[in-house]
């Protein structure tokens, strides 16, 4: 989706920023399509892929040897794979929409590549730690949360006063934009990362990777700044 700024007193003319944000919109189908492909396998074999394709902590660091029947891809790959798995409607959704908001405005400072390895190599580096921390576990971590952090971190690193571009309806028009500014939103979401990680062992935060998304922002920060610069050379 191309961001318009639609004309005002001070800006007669609308402007469109930056091209059309093809890493995102394709990440965002993949991962819908994965979820898709999940949910038609059947409840024994959506958990057989999870186990699969997931990253199990004890696989990772060869505390246990994967089963014949999960044994699908190395354990290594799962830190990539894991990324487009989902566990729920809401877990799918709401990583979804973050990357459709913000995905577009980072993608177009720094280019679609760039994008697309902060977004694998955040989700690495959170996944990564979030096995770390608990490596004789034998439970499944799965998700794009820690790549979907990067992003914002990232974004948070190139453009912090960037706007996001939101759907208004009003009584007497077809379409109608609003540009809300992104860092209270990034603000927002830190502190609610922070208090994951603070209470991360009670109940409800155990289902909750807070520390994959802690490194995954942290990473996203630093590796936005790589991109920015490497964007400004070229």
């Amino acid at each position: 989706m191309t961001v318009v700024r639609f004309p005002s007193k001070k800006d007669p003319k609308p402007e469109v920023d930056g091209a059309w944000p093809i890493m995102t919109g394709l990440l965002v189908l993949t991962i819908g399509a994965v979820f898709v492909w999940q949910r038609e396998l059947g409840s024994f074999e959506e958990a057989r892929a999870i186990y699969s394709f997931g990253l199990l902590p004890a696989h990772l660091f060869g505390i246990r040897q994967p089963a014949p029947q999960i044994d699908v891809v190395t354990p290594l790959l799962t830190l990539v794979t894991a990324q487009f798995l989902h566990g729920g409607w809401t877990h799918l959704m709401g990583n979804v929409l973050v990357l459709l908001l913000l995905g577009p405005l980072l993608e177009r400072r720094i280019g679609s590549i760039r994008f697309l390895l902060i977004f694998l190599a955040t989700g690495v580096a959170g996944l990564g730690l979030e096995a770390a921390s608990s490596p004789s576990s034998a439970i499944p971590i799965i998700g794009a949360s820690a790549s979907i952090a990067g992003v914002i971190g990232g974004l948070a690193r190139v453009d912090p006063g960037a706007r996001i571009v939101l759907p208004s309806p009003r009584r007497g028009q077809w379409l109608r934009v609003i540009r809300v500014p992104a860092l209270p939103i990034i603000v927002v979401w830190l502190i609610i990362q922070v208090y994951g990680i603070a209470f991360a062992n009670s109940d409800e935060a155990k289902t909750i990777a807070f520390l994959a998304h802690g490194v995954g922002f942290v990473s996203g920060v630093v590796l936005a700044g790589w991109a920015k610069r490497g964007r400004a050379r070229t």
